[in-house]
């Protein structure tokens, strides 16, 4: 949209004309991680940060990032020579116009000076700039016609549509993109059919292997100038009032500048033409339709959108989809179907385009909006109109007029912020548009004046708008079948499904599980070829992790494997849940719950294996009645840590209150804003001995590696901290840690044998490994364990391994970022939970209650809700007379029975003599 809005009507302003895998609905996918015969660093660039040169002449002859942080005088009568094609000068606070005017003289080009357009390059880089030694003539894409990078080469140059390849036509097997370009390549002379963008936003982009859709297949070819832009853009002209470094215009007839890039648009199905936008130089970015669920804007039915696209494909630039006023609206299908129909049709779209005139809504409600339209999308996420409200909405201002005055100006800064901070910090956003012309309230700029949130917004420095880990690698029907899988919470199953392009040539489906290091075992067989999914029902006796694959069999040719993909699930019914998994990455994995909660629990991770030696963190984060998110982060002095082996780590999950594990007091309990300052911690009952205590840090306030320290264990609470490297001296924020207080002895959680015990009076663990003598019985152990004193300075974390039947060994690893010093003997404990199925003499934990009184609710008789006082859930069941039970559910405070028709029932708590409930109307 242009202009300035009144109400949903437009007045048109002067010049205005006009890819973890994501399974989609119709179970289509596309890959948004790189394709592995990608290598991305193809140069070791050495990096150089000073604040300016003073007096002081820099030649850079090696490949080099030389950083100038000054916000000005960068430069003083200093020199800077970039005689290595890799070797780049940044000016990180300075914008590139304001380079070419005061600093060009001191920057030399292969002995050249800097002349920007002729002999070098000046680009965009966030709030500043980069100068590259690429002159006019400069190719930046070198295709082969061998693997490797070898064989017969050609280099081509930008912006031509390279739509005859000759001899290299079908025939290009890897290619080199140079740093700070981009190129499309599609298997169709036009552009259509199977198209990819790549962009070298890092480093060199070597692909020494073509992906499959592309090996041999490439007949288009076209290459951009790819600017560093920051997320920051404008809706509308004069970019420069806000510092944003990207804008459109509703047109074609803007231009990009030194310190703004330009993006193009088809704004209808008409306007502007092909030809306008196919030759316009200086972009690399093509939006799609304006508000085509408007009859005042682009106005198109849903097919005529769908037939059009193939030709935004063979524009070769980056392409976003359509802008719906209303995502989620429209005649004929929403954004969510035209991206569907896409992934049907293999048609590419890169990004997804909003507007967004969310008034009224939290910074929370911003983020699960635009967070739930990126994951069905499986796109990032371009918001090209924005703003807090709009004329057409109703939320609340100060003063109603809606004019910019005192009071409406204090609540655009405050509300803007709390957007900027998600739109900031949300890694599927990549840019976005501010729209400056929806009433004063609301306004960037006013007579030539920035506003108090224009000013807020211009001073604002985004990140980098791109970001690759969130690309998009579109997936075209090729013959190996795609798995991926996805958790649907309302049946709590994982549905596993799969692409396949062979169609009527395909056979047969096997779908194959396995359950940690077990066999794989069929699932599902059929020869029914259109259903391209299972449902696998989370099994409440099943935990661990979980690995699908799918076999494929032909018409003709040996059978077809898919790719594995892992999910992550526990075990247990009731109150208690818990799991081993087996953990072959550093990244955050999501676990799902065998049974939904009715409140969040706690979580408790064990302690990792030792199979490799790298030094491991825990942490748990983004707990839900139905998942959560664990893990394993190494220490930051640890460079390219990996796991070259699996390790196993175990989990429980319980919510808070105090437990009898089968004659075994314990007490589960969570504590808030934990710093490096030791908290005191009281527990709601005194033990009748020194408990063991294990502390699970559960929140995500800092992005650095930490754990919890432990001391003073007493029969009446303990003190814990957070502990980070000792080379990290910087200020952390507060965390939330989960704490799990139990007694030693034997005993059963949720049916699970444990046993629980802590170091003899005398002994600790230090240096030295500590082996404890298990019973032999436990089929299936998993190992819980913690330091329960801090005698060191610097952190540890401990680790185990079962060098026998009978034995578990622990090891306290320290961190040394600081360098070695002496390590004390600390005090530990430990827990070990037998999770095999079938175990002797065993019972439901029950939460610490009079076990033996009746159940004791308010009020009775009760038409709609009944009230309990329990310390922790427990299972309450409602069953009529004749013994169908009507109501099952697991509760703490309140269960509704307003769906109960009036009438005598039955009350059972799990632990307590049974009640008489009378229902009224």
């Amino acid at each position: 949209m242009s202009g300035r809005k009144n109400g949903r009507g437009w007045s048109l302003s002067a010049g205005h004309k006009g890819v973890a895998w994501f399974l989609s609905a119709s179970a289509r996918q596309i890959a948004v991680v790189m394709i592995a015969c990608v290598t991305l660093q193809a140069f070791a660039a050495e990096k150089e940060t000073v604040v300016r040169l003073v007096n002081e002449d820099r030649v850079l002859s090696t490949a080099m990032e030389l950083h100038l942080t000054a916000t000005d005088s960068a430069l003083v009568n200093s020199i800077v020579s970039l005689n290595h094609e890799d070797a780049w000068l940044f000016f990180d606070n300075i914008k590139p116009s304001e380079v070419l005017a005061k600093y060009s003289s001191g920057i030399r080009i292969n002995g050249e000076p800097l002349n920007a357009g002729a002999n070098g390059r000046i680009a965009i880089y966030a709030q500043g700039s980069v100068i590259m030694p690429f002159g006019y003539y400069f190719r930046p894409l070198t295709v082969y016609t061998e693997e490797g990078c070898t064989g017969s080469s050609m280099e081509l140059p930008i912006h031509i549509y390279h739509n005859n390849l000759g001899e290299f036509d079908d025939v290009i097997q890897s290619f080199r993109l140079k740093r700070g370009y981009m190129a499309t390549f599609a298997n169709s002379q036009d552009g259509s059919g199977y198209s990819r963008v790549f962009i070298a936003d890092r480093e060199d982009l070597v692909m020494d292997r073509m992906p499959a859709e592309l090996k041999g297949t490439v007949s288009f070819i076209r290459i951009f100038k790819y600017e560093w832009v920051s997320k920051k853009g404008k809706a509308g002209w004069n970019p420069h009032d806000i510092n944003a470094t990207s804008y459109y215009d509703w047109n074609i007839g803007g231009n990009s500048s030194s310190d703004v890039e330009y993006v193009a648009i088809r704004q209808n199905g008409g306007w502007p033409s092909w030809n306008d936008i196919n030759s316009k130089e200086n972009i690399s970015h093509l939006l799609g339709f304006n508000e085509p669920d408007r009859p005042d804007q682009a106005n198109m039915t849903f097919q005529q959108m769908i037939d059009i696209w193939p030709d935004m494909m063979k524009s070769g630039l980056r392409i976003g989809s359509p802008a719906w006023s209303n995502p989620w609206g429209g005649t004929g299908g929403t954004l969510f179907d035209f991206i569907d129909k896409c992934d049907e049709l293999n048609y590419r779209v890169d990004f997804v385009a909003l507007h967004c005139y969310w008034g009224g809504k939290s910074p929370q409600n911003w983020y699960n909006d635009l967070k739930y339209i990126h994951e069905r999308t499986g796109r990032p996420l371009w918001i090209t109109e924005w703003n807090n409200g709009a004329n057409w909405t109703t939320e609340w201002w100060p003063d109603p007029s809606k004019a910019y005055t005192d009071a409406n100006a204090r609540k655009q800064l405050n509300d803007l912020k709390g957007i900027l901070q998600v739109l900031d910090t949300a890694s599927f956003v990549e840019r976005y548009f501010i729209y400056d012309w929806v009433q004063d309230c609301r306004a960037m700029v006013l007579n030539g004046q920035l506003t108090l949130a224009g000013a807020y917004y211009s001073a604002n420095k985004s990140q980098i708008a791109y970001n690759g880990n969130r690309e998009v690698v579109p997936h075209w029907n090729y013959k190996p079948p795609v798995l991926s899988s996805r958790y649907f919470s309302l049946s709590n199953a994982i549905r596993v499904g799969w692409t396949d392009s062979n169609g009527e040539l395909s056979r047969k489906y096997t779908l194959e599980k396995k359950v940690n290091r077990g066999s794989f075992e069929t699932v599902y067989a059929s020869e029914d070829v259109s259903k391209l999914f299972y449902l696998d029902p989370l099994d409440t006796d099943e935990g661990g992790t979980l690995t699908y694959r799918l076999t494929l069999v032909p018409a003709r040719g040996i059978p077809l494997h898919s790719n594995r993909v892992t999910c992550f699930k526990t075990a247990g019914t009731d109150v208690i849940q818990s799991a081993d998994f087996i953990v072959d990455n550093l990244e955050a994995n999501t676990v799902y719950f065998s049974r939904k909660y009715s409140t969040v629990p706690l979580l408790f991770l064990g302690v990792p294996s030792f199979e490799n030696a790298v030094p491991l963190t825990q942490r748990v984060t983004g707990v839900t009645t139905t998942s959560f998110r664990f893990a394993l982060d190494p220490w930051l002095y640890v460079k390219n840590a990996r796991l070259l082996i699996p390790e196993q780590l175990s989990v429980l999950a319980i919510p808070a209150g105090s437990y009898d594990f089968k004659g075994i007091k314990a007490e589960v309990g969570a504590i808030s804003g934990v710093t490096r300052d030791w908290s005191a911690v009281t527990f709601n009952k005194h033990f009748g001995e020194l408990p063991v205590v294990f502390c699970t840090l559960a929140s995500g306030g800092n992005t650095v590696p930490l754990t919890v320290g432990i001391r003073n264990v007493t029969v009446s609470g303990f003190e814990c901290c957070l502990k980070s490297e000792e080379a990290l001296t910087a200020s952390i924020n507060g965390e939330t840690v989960h704490f799990f207080a139990i007694e030693q002895g034997k005993g059963a959680i949720g049916g699970k044998r444990i046993t629980v015990g802590r170091n003899s009076e005398g002994s600790g663990l230090f240096s030295s490994p500590v082996d404890i003598l298990l019973d032999s019985s436990y089929r299936e152990p998993a190992v819980f364990a913690g330091l329960l004193s801090a005698e060191d300075n610097f952190a540890s974390t401990l680790r185990y391994s079962l060098p026998g039947e009978s034995v578990l060994r622990l090891v306290k690893q320290r961190e040394t970022s600081a360098g070695d010093s002496e390590i004390h003997v600390d005090q530990f404990g430990w827990m070990v939970m037998d999770l095999s199925a079938g175990q002797p003499d065993t019972v439901t934990i029950v939460p610490e209650q009079h076990k033996r009184s009746r159940v004791d609710f308010y009020p009775n008789p009760a038409n709609h809700t009944v009230n309990f006082s329990f310390d922790a859930p427990i299972r309450v069941e409602v069953v009529d007379l004749t013994g169908h039970t009507l109501i099952d559910a697991v509760i703490s405070r309140e269960l509704k029975v307003n769906s109960l028709p009036r009438g005598v029932y039955i009350l059972k708590a799990e632990g307590f003599l049974p009640a008489l409930l009378v229902k009224t109307e």
